[in-house]
């Protein structure tokens, strides 16, 4: 069995993911939900309503799958899942999020309502977005 079919036994769908991805076969994982703010430039003062509400459009039709999630703030390895989005706030999206590694200690700072986040530029929507801390509801090891 090669280390890929060990992550996703009998789906060659999520096998060919999981290869381009380089989804290790023992991870830990969590999924809740997450916010973020949306602005027009890094000053971070003018709401992008318009980016914002693109990036709820495409999640919701087509998912976003994320091969290093935040690299800048976990290092490399973090993949994630985001396949819900809804506005909340005319100034907040909230995102529902699967998020694996290999390392547990980067899932438990993804956990960790002080974790903060740098503004990071989004080049699809034109977004500068600061993500707010994630709520893991649900977190499980590798088996």
């Amino acid at each position: 069995m090669t280390r890929i079919e060990a992550t996703a036994p009998g789906s060659p769908l999520l096998s060919a993911v999981g290869r381009e991805i380089a989804l290790p076969p023992k991870t830990w994982t969590a999924s809740g939900t997450h916010t973020a703010k949306g602005y027009t430039t890094k000053a971070a003062k003018t709401v992008n309503a318009e980016g914002m509400a693109a990036d709820c459009l495409n999640i919701n039709l087509n998912k976003k799958l994320s091969a290093d999630f935040r690299s800048d703030v976990f290092g490399p390895g973090v993949k994630g899942f985001f396949y819900k989005c809804q506005k909340v706030r005319p100034d907040t999206n909230q995102y529902w999020f699967t998020i694996s590694s290999a390392d547990r200690a980067q899932i438990d700072r993804l956990c960790d309502p002080a974790t903060r986040y740098p503004l990071v530029h989004d080049e699809q929507h034109d977004t500068y977005w600061i993500d707010e801390p994630f709520t893991c509801t649900t977190r499980v090891g590798p088996s």
